[in-house]
């Protein structure tokens, strides 16, 4: 589900993609993805900004390495909650 990550210093991206190594996106447009996994993080208690179908943090300088960890497992668990209801 995830097609690529990148940063640069605190700022990140995740980009959803339908098929991992591709392109494809779900539902064959883009921009259905990003949203609903934004809604997800947020609901859980991660700020998270939606681009397309691209998830964008930009932490606190001042972030912890358990806060980190958190915030890696919040977004696991939004893309596992959204891989069913993206794949309808």
């Amino acid at each position: 589900m995830v097609g690529e990550a990148r940063s640069i210093g605190l700022l990140g991206a995740v980009e959803i993609v339908a098929r991992k190594g591709s392109n494809q996106r779900f539902g064959g447009a883009e921009g259905k993805a990003g949203p609903l996994v934004r809604d997800i993080c947020i609901r859980r208690g991660l700020m998270v900004r939606a681009v397309r179908d691209s998830i964008v943090m930009s932490p606190p300088l001042v972030i912890t390495r358990e806060q980190i960890d958190i915030l890696f497992l919040i977004l696991t668990a939004a893309l596992n909650e959204a891989a069913p209801l993206l794949a309808q």
